[in-house]
């Protein structure tokens, strides 16, 4: 008896212990609690034409549309967003200062237009200083933009599984500990893998790489990283569209229900009917089809970027 006594003073006396004790005796207003949890887990405003929704970490964010359809380009944009801080210098950017670490399925992004984008930025907020560009900002900012690109399912799956070391280094390097993970062309590999799927079995005693299982290793992965890290996925995905009447836009939907199940919102993205283009700029529409919105946003993709139709 005297044994267990004592085991139990020591044990009352670990940290753990205590910081539980502390937050279970702990006393905070509501405003107080909002403000640690939005610190925690900050909800994030991008750039259009996603600025319907503020995402949280964990979230699944799919953007779906034919090709071409400006999904790179959203990414892209984003991106900038993201790797820009708040401030630097006393200057107001307006970023989130998050890493991003960008999966290229497609191998379409272009860094050149990434870099140019970045530097644009920088530019139309310092347009007053004495200084329009600044050097170690922008290299500032690369630094927290990753790039891997993929040409097959086995390459994905690695770098998906490679992420937790990455995660972990670049935790420990920026204080805030959130990540913007972007995968580019979801169902680049989705016709390979399906034929893969057609295969005789070579090796019994070996589960064969094919559609269902590379989906099912993704999201795994994926689920794994959500629980570690503070991650928020964006992922783009090529369909085929068709207008029926005119508000409502149906695609085909081809990806295995796994992955489906997984995602937890998603904007559909299309150039508009009319072809319409206005000082060489190509205008797209993009409706929210998870959560449903009983609205539709057009927006321009130019040289400039991304700017809302007004």
């Amino acid at each position: 008896m005297g044994h267990t006594l004592e085991f139990l003073r020591q044990i009352s006396n670990l940290p753990t212990v205590n910081m539980a004790k502390g937050w279970i005796n702990g006393d905070e207003t509501a405003k107080q609690m909002l403000a640690r949890v939005l610190k925690e887990r900050p909800l994030l405003l991008f750039p259009h034409p996603l600025h319907r929704i503020p995402f949280g970490i964990n979230n699944i964010v799919e953007i779906i549309g034919p090709s071409p359809s400006a999904k790179t380009e959203i990414l892209l944009q984003v991106a900038v967003t993201c790797i820009l801080p708040k401030n630097w210098n006393g200057i107001q950017y307006g970023g989130f200062g998050h890493s991003v670490l960008f999966l290229d399925l497609d191998c379409r992004l272009d860094i050149f237009r990434l870099s140019q984008s970045l530097k644009q930025r920088i530019a139309e907020t310092n347009h007053n200083s004495t200084h329009p560009f600044d050097m170690d900002l922008f290299t500032d900012c690369m630094k927290r933009f990753s790039y891997t690109r993929c040409y097959d399912s086995f390459q994905f799956l690695s770098a998906l599984k490679g992420l937790h070391t990455k995660l972990e280094k670049e935790g420990n390097e920026h204080r805030n500990g959130v990540h913007v993970l972007m995968i580019d062309g979801i169902g680049a590999f989705y016709w390979i893998d399906r034929g893969f799927s057609s295969l005789p079995q070579m090796n019994p005693n070996r589960k064969n790489i094919c559609l269902q299982t590379v989906f099912e290793t993704a999201v795994q992965e994926l689920k794994k990283l959500l629980m570690m890290h503070s991650v928020l996925v964006l992922a783009t995905r090529t369909v085929t569209t068709q207008v029926k009447g005119w508000s409502k836009t149906e695609y085909r939907e081809y990806m295995p229900l796994i992955w489906q199940s997984f995602v937890t919102h998603r904007i559909l993205v299309r150039p508009l009917d009319d072809k319409r283009k206005v000082h060489d700029r190509v205008c797209y529409l993009a409706e929210w089809l998870l959560p449903a919105l009983n609205l539709s946003d057009e927006f321009f993709v130019g040289n400039a970027g991304i700017s809302n139709l007004m």
